[in-house]
């Protein structure tokens, strides 16, 4: 006797979408994620860009260094630095989204150790990010 089946090939393929459907949401999930690392590794190239071309300005220009701190240590004397400073700053609140909240920090310790601090969050971020480099002006 012959036994019917009827229906199997509906089966198997209804199987076949399934598992295929599974398989894109999951490559989907993967490029979100993706894209998401991505915009957080520009801003971090940005901050370390904008961290070490004060540190370069302000190794370069060693016996003026305290007119690079944010905000300002002193009196500075130096028109020019004042004005790179005013500059930087600008141009980091506007690389660095949330950076308006948590103003960069420069700072100059009596070792001569220059430290740059930037933060920043993004409006779909919980938390905020870090960026600090240290280097040591004679």
């Amino acid at each position: 006797m012959r036994t019917l089946q009827r229906g199997s090939a509906m089966i198997e393929g209804l199987t076949a979408i399934t598992i295929f459907s599974l398989g894109i949401l999951g490559v989907v999930g993967l490029q979100a994620s993706v894209l998401e690392n991505n915009a957080q590794s520009q801003f971090r190239a940005e901050a370390s860009y904008l961290a070490q071309e004060i540190i370069g300005i302000a190794t370069a220009d060693a016996a003026n260094a305290t007119c690079y701190t944010v905000p300002t240590a002193g009196a500075c004397t130096n028109p020019a630095a004042e004005a790179f400073v005013v500059d930087w700053q600008t141009r980091v609140l506007d690389t660095l989204p949330g950076s308006d909240e948590e103003l960069p920090a420069v700072t100059l310790d009596a070792d001569g150790t220059f430290t740059v601090t930037l933060q920043w969050k993004r409006q779909t971020d919980d938390t905020w990010n870090n960026y600090v480099s240290t280097t040591n002006i004679q």
